[in-house]
Order: C-alpha cells, then structure tokens, then sequence
C-alpha cells in the first residue's frame, strides 16, 4: 500500500512539474496590425492635428514608405525639431518614391536656408513648379511653390555661392 502512495505521490507531483514549467515558457504571440499603410497615414495626420506629435511621428513611420508620410516626417524633423539633415533625409526619401512637389519644394527652402546646393535648390524648385501645374494643384499652393523658386533665384543673382 505504501507502495502505491508513493508512485501516486511521485505521478502527482510530476504533474504539478509540468504545468508550473509550461506556464514559465514564453508565448508567442501573432499579431497582425489591422491598418494598412492609408490609415496609419490619416491617423497620424489626425494626431498632429490635434498637437500629439509623439504619436503623430509614430504613425507617420507605420505608414512608410508612402511619400507622404516620408514629407510628414521631413516636415516634423524640421519644423519641431529643427533637424534639417533628417529632414532632408525625409524629404529624399519622398522624391525617391514620388515626385511629391511639396517634398520637391520643401527640400528645395531647406537647401535655400541651410545654405546648400543652390544649383540642386533650383532644379528641385523648378520640379515642384511643373509637378505641381502638371497636378493641377491649388493656386495657393503652386504660387508657393514659385516663390521658394523666385527666392532661390534671387539668391542666385545675388552671387551666393553654387555648390
């Protein structure tokens, strides 16, 4: 009998072994993100809306490689941030994927500002003038547009230096 106890004892105890080790190893879990790339772009617009940058930054990087996210990012590196060689990475990195006039024209001031290539400034200042008449995009924004090329000109004229 006591013989018996014990093997039962023993089995019981194996038992309770096992279950304690399985619940101490890692699960694996799957996780699939329900938003496409769209979406996490309209969200992140919608947070940097309404002022929660963190956030908006976040979704705006769930949302790559669409262009206008990278011209979000390029946006927010410089203008929050002050970081214009992030920025122009951004706004690269748009042009890169498509010829967004806006990422066209925002690289094109920060070459202008930043002192850089003036010569790369002008040919992207005129890029963001015809994409953006060949889009058909509001007066506003293409009167923008060929300001930031008027004031590359201009320092042009002036004789600041072309890299």
């Amino acid at each position: 009998m006591i013989y018996r106890n014990f093997w039962l004892m023993l089995l019981m105890f194996a038992c309770l072994g096992l279950t304690a080790a399985c619940s101490m190893l890692p699960r694996v879990r799957i996780i699939d993100d329900p938003l496409n790339k769209e979406e996490h772009f309209n969200l992140g617009m919608a947070y940097e809306k309404n002022g929660e940058l963190e956030l908006a930054e976040r979704e705006y990087r769930l949302a790559l490689p669409r262009a206008e996210a990278a011209l979000a990012l390029g946006n927010m590196a410089y203008q929050e941030k002050g970081d214009a060689q992030q920025a122009q990475k951004y706004y690269r990195q748009a042009l890169a994927s498509e010829k967004l006039p806006a990422a066209a024209n925002n690289l094109a001031w920060l070459l202008l500002v930043e002192r850089g290539d003036l010569s790369e400034a002008l040919k992207l200042a005129q890029l963001a003038v015809a994409e953006g008449e060949k889009r058909n995009l509001p007066a506003n924004l293409t009167e923008n547009f060929l300001g930031t090329l008027v004031q590359i000109e201009k320092a042009i004229a002036a004789g600041r230096n072309i890299k």
